[in-house]
């Protein structure tokens, strides 16, 4: 692992081979990161060649793991791809070096403004609907000014891959372990004796398909977090490790679960959902006409839903996607005390990291429930009971 200095010298050597002038990084800054990467800010000397005055710093460290080398080339690429967008709709920063084999980009300085994280604190009814609002608003411009442009994202992606062969047949991998992890989930609550629905079910394999497939596609970082969209001047999404072209239903549906993953000290309300949808609507209503049929649109958003919520309890389980997706299939025979984070709240005792992934899975199921409920099919009320059982199922005490 180099140094932060080894770290502000490599980005340096980029960016003065970049711009044809020498480049001198100062006031070195760590941020948090994702995962295991090192996030630094650091500003720049003022030169004639070089318009920006603080550019943001991202090693990511060999794991060993594959996926992650996958991870820094969808990254690099997304990038490039979000680079050659319109200011108005480009989703985030720009990226201005990079180098695949020591592990660094190098990108534009998104500033000081609050992440989402810290904004979803505030109490205020008013202002958390307006929050919402511009996120919808956001998300929304991102989908609808990239909804034609995926040719060239693959493009992009397939260039950089050729270089990288190794790499290349694992550039979907993570898609289809989510959608096994959906299946390890199920699988994981009918062993803990919460039986899944048929119709659940059918909601989980839409959810499935709709990974890879799906009429409205456009470009996001997939898994939306708080604490990774930085709002200033204008909102801004970080981290596209993991970016691609998917059905925006599930960048909706992480919304409205609360970002499974992700614990809130205040989960998202219904108004506040619906504001979200509303504004997003209001933004690709043309680039997708059938986002104004609210069943549809309802009905899409409850198989994401689904989906979200049957991924969580595998990753919350199992730690890992990876290790999630190792037993979806119908035959595998999950492990002994597989389901330990599911028992009933009288067989405690339980840890604090178990406490924190029940309260998660608890915000997500009933947030799905509440959702359900909304329907104006009346079969769907099978979907609520069933989010509420297992919501019901890890309720616990709240840590204070």
């Amino acid at each position: 692992m180099p140094s932060d200095q080894e770290i502000v010298d490599i980005a340096q050597d980029l960016l003065s081979d970049r711009f044809g002038d020498p480049q001198h990084l100062s006031e070195i800054e760590p941020l948090s990161g994702s995962g295991s990467a090192v996030v630094l800010r650091a500003k720049s000397a003022p030169s004639p060649f070089f318009q920006y005055r603080s550019v943001v710093l991202k090693f990511i460290p060999e794991t060993g793991d594959p996926l992650d080398d996958v991870a820094l080339l969808r990254e690099i690429a997304a990038y490039q791809f979000t680079n050659a967008l319109s200011e108005e709709i480009r989703p985030g920063p720009v990226l201005l070096a990079h180098d695949v084999d020591r592990r660094i980009i190098v990108l534009s300085d998104s500033g000081d403004g609050d992440t989402f994280a810290h904004l979803l604190e505030r109490e205020n009814q008013e202002e958390r609907v307006q929050i919402l609002r511009n996120l919808g608003a956001s998300l929304g411009r991102m989908h609808a000014g990239t909804a034609d442009k995926q040719d060239a994202f693959y493009t992009l992606i397939s260039r950089i891959l050729r270089k990288h062969p190794d790499a290349a047949n694992l550039h979907t991998e993570r898609e289809q372990l989510f959608a096994r992890a959906i299946e390890t989930g199920l699988k994981t609550l009918e062993h803990a004796g919460l039986a899944t629905p048929e119709l659940v079910r059918e909601f989980s394999v839409q959810a499935e398909h709709r990974l890879t497939g799906g009429g409205s596609r456009a470009f996001t970082p997939f898994d939306l977090s708080p604490d990774n969209i930085i709002v200033a001047d204008r909102t801004q999404f970080l981290d596209y490790e993991w970016a691609n072209f998917h059905d925006v239903s599930f960048d909706l549906a992480c919304v409205i679960a609360g970002f499974p993953q992700y614990l809130s000290t205040h989960p998202i309300s219904d108004d506040e959902a619906a504001a979200f949808v509303e504004a997003w609507v209001a933004e690709v209503g043309e680039t997708w006409p059938n986002a104004k049929n609210e069943d549809l649109l309802h009905a899409r958003i409850l198989a994401a839903l689904v989906g979200w919520a049957s991924a969580s309890v595998a990753m919350m389980q199992y730690g890992t996607l990876g290790a999630a997706g190792e037993h979806a299939s119908g035959d595998d025979v999950l492990p002994t005390g597989v389901d330990a984070l599911l028992r009933p709240a009288d067989v405690g005792p339980f840890e604090v990291d178990e406490l924190l992934a029940r309260r998660d899975l608890y915000e997500t199921f009933e947030a799905l429930a509440r959702f359900t409920r909304a329907s104006k099919d009346p079969k769907d009320e099978v979907v609520a009971v069933w989010a509420t059982d297992v919501a019901e199922r890890v309720r616990t005490p709240r840590i204070t």
